[in-house]
């Protein structure tokens, strides 16, 4: 006859947990590669007393092809660059990033060094540090001023 199993509860917890993880790695695999043309170039950010400094190479591109764009707290490097052959073909950089609220992005400055672009963005006035003077209380003077008034 039909042979009868025992149902278990943690089977179907497995089961589920397998066809996540099938789903999963299936959908990684189904996106399509970078190449090498395409990656974005990775940047860096360095902190200073003043601001941030970020730094992003962009090797064998033209500053005349490099555009930024600002809107809002959102900066955007962009880089088209024309083939060899000059046809309709155009190679693009884009990537966009947030600006944190205690840069002052409308003070943002750029320039472009051998293939390297480096964005300076300052510090809000607001938030820069500053020194502020401790006030001396003279104790002798305000029992002088206690006995002149009683």
């Amino acid at each position: 006859m039909f042979g009868l199993t025992r149902w278990n509860s943690f089977d179907e917890v497995f089961n589920f947990q397998r066809e996540v993880d099938r789903l999963f790695n299936q959908f990684w695999s189904d996106l399509p590669t970078r190449t090498a043309a395409g990656s974005s170039p990775s940047f860096q950010v360095n902190a200073t007393d003043d601001g941030w400094r970020v730094d992003v190479p962009l090797p064998g591109i033209d500053p005349k092809d490099v555009s930024l764009e600002v809107a809002g707290n959102n900066l955007t490097i962009r880089a088209d660059v024309p083939d060899e052959d000059r046809d309709k073909h155009v190679s693009r950089y884009e990537q966009t990033f947030t600006v944190p609220q205690f840069l002052d992005i409308e003070k943002l400055t750029a320039s472009h060094r051998h293939g390297m672009l480096r964005l300076t963005l300052p510090l809000k006035d607001s938030v820069k540090p500053r020194r502020v003077q401790v006030q001396i209380d003279n104790q002798a003077e305000d029992t002088k001023q206690l006995a002149q008034a009683s």
